[in-house]
């Protein structure tokens, strides 16, 4: 799968520890948002993950079923074994995350995304961004949902980052269907999302207020 822009517009970031580690929840949790709008999924089972790693392949496999059935890509969070193993389209990986084999791991055909919080952290990545297909960059707003998430950078940080890069933005952290409409006039590719969908009871109201208050649907 080629990578696109527009595939960042809704994009969701889950793991069993966002779904209170039910298996069935994360799966339920994803076959709605896939059919309802979300357009990319990204694996995240790291941190306090309860599952061996072949409970990880097996999972991973069943999301990946349920992404592919609806075009939507797949990202593995910071595991280029696991994605792999499951098929994913792509990797997402953090300042922290091993890095000598990334050209191979793009040479293996999958999009590469890098989270950045500041200027120091894509400075200090200039000479991975040629292998680089899009940027994570917040946490834009305070967020619970990471323990160790920094101090949040605020639209007018965004905005900075935005200007010092030509690789799409998408946004993350604490962004909810009533504070999505501050990045309407930034130009980034969309919004990544945990809680704002997990917890949703509207799902679809929310997809569709996410991408149209974000400003993505003329993208």
């Amino acid at each position: 799968m080629k990578f696109k822009p527009e595939m960042l517009q809704v994009y969701l970031v889950i793991g069993t520890a966002n779904v209170d580690y039910r298996v069935d929840r994360l799966l339920a949790v994803v076959a709605a948002a896939v059919r309802l709008g979300v357009t990319a999924v990204q694996f995240r089972e790291k941190d306090q993950s309860r599952l061996t790693f072949a409970e990880q392949v097996q999972l991973g496999r069943a999301v990946h079923r349920l992404t592919a059935a609806q075009q939507v890509p797949l990202f593995v969070d910071d595991n280029f074994k696991l994605a792999q193993a499951v098929g994913a389209e792509g990797l997402h990986l953090g300042q922290t995350d091993p890095w000598p084999a990334l050209k191979q791991k793009q040479q293996a055909n999958l999009m590469v995304g890098l989270s950045v919080h500041d200027f120091t952290e894509l400075n200090q990545s200039r000479s991975l961004l040629p292998y680089i297909d899009y940027l994570g960059v917040g946490p834009v707003f305070a967020t619970k949902t990471k323990s160790d998430a920094k101090a949040p950078i605020g639209t007018s940080g965004l905005m900075d980052m935005v200007q010092q890069t030509d690789l799409p933005l998408v946004a993350i952290g604490g962004i909810s269907e009533r504070n999505v409409w501050k990045l309407k006039t930034i130009p980034i590719a969309g919004v990544a999302v945990i809680s704002a969908i997990t917890t949703s009871s509207k799902l679809a109201t929310t997809i569709r207020t996410l991408k149209l208050q974000g400003g993505f649907h003329d993208q």
